[in-house]
């Protein structure tokens, strides 16, 4: 089922948009849990267009979700855009507390995510956040994050 966002027209880039999926060129973010947003930034370039695209599926939740639990999988052949890292922080600079866990396998993208959590910090929200090698090991901790808070596993 492809729901059209509130102008009747489509996301950018030809993406679509369902209750629970959303993609913005060759990027996708899908809600697994009520409070469980999984993004996937697999190939190509990923631009702060591209991550305000795709946040709107998480942000009309973020009052009923407190707080906010990601998986951000960044693939590879991944580039991002200059600005990308500072318009991403400033998208999410009224988020509720957030812990996100980042799937990276290149030093760039380890340290880019790195600088993210810190720039989403700076601007008052109360953020977590981990770089990890494997998609198994993230889940893993943010299973044992949201155990913490009394939430169900993300396994």
């Amino acid at each position: 089922m492809i729901v059209p966002p509130e102008n009747g027209k489509p996301p950018p880039d030809g993406g679509i948009m369902t209750p629970d999926t959303h993609t913005a060129g060759e990027h996708r973010i899908e809600r697994e849990e009520p409070d469980l947003f999984v993004y996937r930034f697999t190939r190509g370039t990923a631009t702060g267009a591209h991550v305000g695209e795709l946040s709107k599926l998480e942000k009309p939740l973020w009052d009923e979700c407190a707080p906010i639990y990601n998986l951000v999988v960044l693939g590879e052949e991944l580039s991002i855009a200059p600005g990308a890292i500072t318009e991403t922080a400033k998208l999410f600079r009224a988020s509720p507390p957030r812990t996100a866990a980042y799937v990276v396998r290149r030093f760039f993208h380890r340290t880019s995510m790195e600088f993210l959590t810190r720039m989403i910090r700076a601007f008052g929200v109360n953020m977590y956040g981990k770089v990890f090698d494997n998609e198994a090991s993230a889940r893993a901790w943010l299973a044992e994050r949201r155990r913490g808070r009394g939430r169900k596993s993300v396994m």
